[in-house]
């Protein structure tokens, strides 16, 4: 009897299984993605000025130590707020001794409320406000212009890639200034057009985006830049003008909220930590607003 044919076992193909890579079989396939991708976006940015615009503004950012900047630029702008605190708050002081008001009522008509203005008012009450009053005048023109010397050496950095030679100049310092008065202003100019109309909201965002804008112009004329003319400078200042509002909402809806609901959890520290992080924002900005004309400006020469 003639046995059927039988599979030979040793001629079958062995059963392949998918080991799941091991750890440096998953960076390799990471980094394997990561070099396909940034060729997708090389390619991309070759194609579209747009993309390649941005990539230029965020290598020079890398370049000159953008997130430095914009830490040093946060430091310098605490520092200045540290006496100017004490300068409002004498000043709210000796304003209700001569209006005959409470400190409560003083800081409420100033625009602060809820525990901003008890802490203010709490601190204006005291015996020594006039010495402290002309004690931090000084002090904040000083700290004026430390706060104008970095930012002159933020620019000087992003247009001409060195700090050397950045000069402190009594107009600057002035026109710095003036741009943080106009920045207050327009605080308080959008607040009342929001009280007082129905578009108050549109009025309030485009009082704010000019009056900030322009002072950070006239600033920004001032600053270290190469020899262009007033409307290549236009772009930073717009730049300037749309961030520091996205900064003051974010301050207004997440942070002053967010202070007064933990303010007995975390204390001054948590207080000192979210203004700090609102002031990086600010220096945020500031770097690419310069990084931006910078940019704006090779390219004009690129091609002409």
């Amino acid at each position: 009897m003639v046995e059927p044919d039988r599979p030979d076992r040793r001629r079958e193909a062995p059963l392949e299984i998918d080991p799941e890579p091991a750890g440096l079989g998953r960076l390799a396939i990471w980094l394997e993605r990561t070099r396909v991708a940034r060729g997708k976006l090389e390619d991309a940015r070759s194609r579209h000025a747009s993309l390649d615009f941005g990539f230029n503004v965020a290598e020079h950012d890398a370049a000159i130590g953008g997130g430095l900047l914009a830490g040093a630029l946060a430091y310098r702008f605490f520092v200045l707020l540290l006496p100017t605190a004490l300068l409002f708050v004498s000043g709210i002081g000796l304003y209700a001794d001569a209006a005959d008001k409470s400190t409560r009522e003083a800081a409420k008509e100033a625009g602060l409320q809820g525990l901003i203005a008890a802490q203010v008012a709490s601190t204006a009450h005291g015996n020594s406000r006039w010495a402290v009053f002309l004690v931090a005048i000084p002090v904040v023109l000083y700290a004026a212009a430390k706060l104008y010397r970095a930012i002159a050496i933020t620019h000087a950095l992003a247009w001409h890639g060195s700090g050397r030679g950045v000069r402190t100049t009594p107009r600057g310092v002035g026109l710095l200034l003036v741009a943080l008065f106009l920045t207050v202003v327009a605080v308080e100019l959008g607040a009342f057009a929001r009280r007082h109309s129905d578009f108050g909201d549109l009025i309030a965002l485009i009082i704010y985006v000019v009056l900030v804008g322009g002072g950070w112009f006239l600033l920004t004329r001032e600053l270290p830049h190469r020899d262009v003319g007033w409307t290549a400078l236009l772009p930073g200042a717009a730049v300037v003008g749309a961030g520091f509002l996205f900064v003051n909402v974010f301050n207004v809806y997440v942070t002053t909220r967010l202070v007064e609901d933990r303010a007995n959890t975390y204390g001054a520290l948590g207080i000192a930590a979210a203004l700090l992080f609102s002031l990086v924002l600010v220096g945020r900005v500031i770097v690419v607003s310069a990084e931006l004309n910078a940019e704006v400006d090779n390219r004009r020469r690129g091609s002409s």
